[in-house]
């Protein structure tokens, strides 16, 4: 049944409901403009400092690549420049997450001997992180032997001759923001030094007797004792928290074990370790703060628990969105840019003691 409403009931009711409405928004309006803006100071200002210093992506710049031992295959895979922090190309080996190559940057890693496929993925986050599903390349690792692995634009991955490899990473730098998930993965041994055979003596002909002058003792000044070179670590906090919580996740647990295992291993001392926390830029900045900071305290307090004790203790800090690996992503809460800005979200771990 179909019921009419008279026109001149209708019409100055639709009017008085815009009216309403025009001068509702321009209320909110006028009341966000005039609030004052907050600001998060951290009760304990020795514990906490939001650090000044970005943490670079990018290490040093190419140099050159030792030789494998022989009982590893060396991989380096790299993209040309210039160096930009936007798109990156994750890397999969057998499915497994490798690292997010950056323009302009190159990763470098051991593994055993045998056979893997791997391949490279632009703008996975696009694709809801299930690039790494597409069918990829298998390439045979042999001992003794470099593979030079080159990210096209294109999205293909592709194997070049070591004299165009090694000319086009002249204009690169490591990759060092990112943590390998592949079990494949191995830091590469160091070759001994040659042996060098020593020639047979010739005899000398006899001395002549010289008389030997007085010589004064020289002090010499002792070496300059270089501090120790922090390394970076990285953790996805998709894996740790869920969206905008503090709460560890059930499996967050495992990866913080996983961690903890890897610092005992890499580092005989621990001198000081930096607990970095990362947003994504959806949000209000101060609460974006806020939030990695927090996180940054919740791993803090878990490898403690596991152990990890540096002689200068923990330096915690939040940077909130200040230092976004991948930009151009929308700052509104949809599923498209939230999926957009799971590399951002993330805790560094920066490492200094003596290495193993």
């Amino acid at each position: 049944m179909h019921y009419l409403v008279p026109r001149s009931n209708w019409l100055p009711s639709f009017k008085q409901s815009l009216l309403l409405v025009f001068f509702t928004v321009a209320g909110v309006v006028y009341a966000q403009n005039q609030l004052p803006q907050t600001e998060i100071k951290p009760k304990d200002a020795d514990a906490v400092r939001f650090a000044a210093d970005a943490l670079e992506p990018f290490g040093a710049s190419f140099a050159s690549v030792p030789p494998p031992t022989a009982d590893q295959a060396k991989v380096l895979i790299y993209r040309v420049g210039p160096k930009a922090i936007g798109s990156p190309a994750n890397i999969y080996i057998d499915k497994r997450y490798h690292a997010s190559l950056l323009r302009g940057a190159y990763s470098e890693f051991c593994t055993l001997p045998g056979q893997a496929s791997l391949l490279a993925v632009l703008d996975d986050a696009q694709k809801m992180h299930t690039g790494k599903h597409a069918p990829a390349n298998p390439w045979t690792f042999q001992t003794g032997q470099t593979l030079f692995l080159k990210v096209e634009e294109t999205g293909q991955l592709s194997e070049v001759r070591s004299e165009q490899a090694l000319r086009e990473l002249n204009s690169t730098a490591l990759q060092t923001h990112t943590v390998s998930r592949s079990p494949r993965v191995q830091e590469c041994k160091v070759l001994p030094p040659p042996v060098v055979q020593a020639a047979a003596p010739v005899p000398a002909p006899a001395p002549v007797p010289v008389p030997v002058p007085v010589v004064q003792p020289i002090r010499s000044e002792p070496a300059p004792v270089r501090p120790p070179v922090p390394r970076l670590y990285a953790l996805e906090s998709d894996a740790l928290f869920d969206f905008g919580k503090t709460q560890l996740r059930a499996k967050a647990y495992n990866e913080i074990e996983i961690m903890a295992q890897k610092l005992r291993q890499d580092f005989s001392k621990v001198e000081r370790i930096r607990v970095v926390g990362h947003s994504d830029a959806i949000g209000q900045p101060a609460a974006n703060i806020k939030l990695s900071f927090e996180r940054a305290q919740v791993v803090a307090d878990q490898l403690k628990e596991r152990g990890i004790r540096p002689t200068k203790g923990f330096q915690i800090e939040g940077e909130g969105s200040r230092q976004l690996i991948k930009v151009n992503c929308g700052n509104a809460a949809t599923p498209v840019n939230k999926l957009c800005h799971a590399p951002n979200r993330r805790v560094d771990i920066v490492v200094t003691g003596a290495k193993r």
